[in-house]
């Protein structure tokens, strides 16, 4: 009759009944709790408000300083490093080296000795830092090669805030 028995107990178990020989811990149940947490950092953000710099036409063996600046805003919620680099400088066959780039915080870079790294990769730390939801303006110029090619030469300009 051990399948008796087995149905007896199962049928008590379905309707909540309390055998006499078995416990069962429906009164008091057992139960831990854990804690999760999750940290959501806080991030720095880059937004250039000029996507194109013209220094119109430069002869060769000139200095020139941009006709416009570049304004680079964090938006984010934390202080961030300026970091630049830049391509050479190429009109078909024809360049020049990215050194002849120049930048500075103020409104006359052209012999500032500030220099773009060769990107990708070699990024220029400028040590400065731009504050959470703040603006730093960037200016840049040119210094043209002797005996350059005439030509419209481009360059693209990386602007990075690092948090």
């Amino acid at each position: 009759m051990p399948s008796i028995a087995v149905l007896a107990i199962a049928a008590a178990l379905a309707v909540g009944i309390m055998l006499p020989d078995l416990a069962f811990a429906f009164n008091n149940p057992s139960f831990n709790t854990v804690t999760a947490t999750l940290t959501i950092p806080s991030v720095c953000t880059v937004t250039v408000s000029n996507t194109a710099i013209n220094f119109g036409s430069v002869s060769p063996t000139s200095n020139a300083p941009t006709a416009n600046a570049v304004t680079d805003t964090n938006a984010g919620g934390v202080p961030a490093n300026i970091l630049l680099d830049g391509t050479n400088w190429v009109y078909l066959s024809n360049s020049f080296f990215v050194s002849n780039t120049e930048w500075d915080f103020s409104s006359n870079p052209g012999l500032s000795g500030n220099t773009l790294g060769i990107a990708p990769g070699n990024l220029v730390d400028t040590y400065n830092v731009i504050g959470s939801t703040q603006k730093v303006t960037l200016f840049f110029g040119i210094f043209v090669p002797p005996q350059q090619a005439v030509g419209t030469y481009t360059q693209t300009v990386t602007v990075e805030n690092k948090c």
